[in-house]
């Protein structure tokens, strides 16, 4: 068990090393990814309760229109008023896997906001603006960045670059990163504050995420019930590193769990 508190540079290695082999017998990037975040829920703790540290963990992952899966094409299409300018080459931010605290967050196909958005939809700025601002640093260029921006009002005076430095921890890396938010309450990065920023007691958000292959971007996004300090968010880049090495352990047109 590891302590978000205190996760040290010998956890970091540690989980590195952990996370590495999560790809070991599998078939399908998904079932990595599941391996990934329920890995991740089980292992952090509260240092004086000992209980989860963290509320909520989701992996998602970018993929063309055309790959998606039957179900998740035909929920983009009932949105096509929203999506007008959807192609099969469009990349959309895939929900791949989910674990958290209560039952309904365990089933990536219950989530109603975020099973698959349009990189390029300014639905990503307004619903994950912090995947937002890395699939920019990583080159995927949208609107959603500067919406990022023109969404909250008390950020209109300040550059994207300014609103970027926020959250991405480095901003010279473009193959891997971490972002963070070092205090979730009434932050405008964190959405949905009033029905879960609040009642679940969420105090930090960090995430880590990189290149995969070419034009295929992934992140991990966990939600902290205990404050995170920035250089603890730091010790996850590498495990960007590791998740990648894991989930080129299948093909890569081997992405949702076999039928």
């Amino acid at each position: 068990m590891f302590s978000i508190e205190a996760f040290s540079l010998q956890d970091m290695t540690e989980l590195s090393g952990e996370i590495r082999e999560l790809g070991n017998g599998a078939r399908t990037q998904e079932e990595i990814a599941d391996r990934i975040v329920h890995h991740l829920f089980d292992g952090f703790t509260l240092k004086k309760s000992g209980e989860k540290a963290f509320a909520l963990v989701r992996f998602f992952i970018s993929l063309p229109y055309l790959d998606l899966e039957a179900p998740l094409k035909r929920y983009v299409e009932s949105r096509r008023a929203e999506y007008r300018d959807l192609r099969p080459d469009t990349r959309c931010l895939t929900l791949l896997a989910t674990c958290g605290q209560m039952e309904q967050w365990c089933d990536r196909t219950r989530s109603h906001e975020h099973r698959v958005i349009p990189i390029d939809s300014p639905d990503l700025a307004t619903e994950l603006p912090m995947i937002a601002l890395l699939c920019k640093q990583f080159g995927f260029e949208s609107n959603s960045v500067a919406d990022v921006v023109l969404t909250h009002p008390d950020r209109q005076s300040n550059s994207v670059a300014t609103v970027e430095s926020d959250v991405v921890m480095d901003q010279d890396q473009a193959t891997f990163n971490v972002f963070f938010v070092p205090e979730a309450l009434e932050s405008p990065y964190i959405y949905a504050q009033e029905e879960f920023v609040k009642p679940y007691g969420i105090k930090s958000v960090l995430g880590f995420g990189g290149i995969l292959s070419a034009g295929q971007i992934f992140a991990v996004i966990l939600f902290s019930r205990a404050p995170i300090k920035r250089e603890v968010a730091q010790r996850f880049k590498p495990l960007a590193l590791s998740a990648k090495n894991a989930l080129l352990q299948v093909p890569q047109d081997k992405v949702f769990a076999l039928p």
